[in-house]
Formats: structure tokens, C-alpha cells, sequence
């Protein structure tokens, strides 16, 4: 992987550390088009690095227990 994609998958896990977030919320702090970022977080979210919840009517991310300390 590209050094800067692993530096992309690190600021989204700290991002997500913190508080569990949507796709549009992520794609907004991160000034990244909504429909990448989908395909980039559901990519995490097959190896394991991501899971998705839901939170009311919204559905967020957040860190698999054994990523959170990468």
C-alpha cells in the first residue's frame, strides 16, 4: 500500500478513535469527495480495520477493537 493511503487509513482510525463518525461527516474534515471516501471506508471495513453501526437513522464508523492502538 502507498505511503499515503496507510497515512490516510491512520487518520481515519485516530479520527474515529475519538468518536464514531458518518461517511459525510469524515468526508467534510477531511475535504474529500463523499463517494471516494464510501469506497475507501467500506474497502477498510472488508479487511477488518472499520465496522459500521447504527446510531438512530444514521449509520457511522468506528475502529475494530484491535485497530484502535495501531
Amino acid at each position: 500500500m502507498g505511503e499515503s493511503l496507510q497515512s490516510l487509513e491512520q487518520k481515519i482510525i485516530a479520527m474515529l478513535v475519538k468518536e464514531p463518525q458518518s461517511v459525510s461527516e469524515l468526508a467534510r474534515k477531511l475535504d474529500m469527495r463523499r463517494d471516494f471516501l464510501a469506497g475507501y471506508l467500506e474497502s477498510m471495513k472488508d479487511r477488518m480495520l472499520l465496522r459500521l453501526i447504527t446510531i438512530g437513522k444514521s449509520h457511522v464508523y468506528l475502529p475494530e477493537e484491535d485497530v484502535k492502538n495501531v
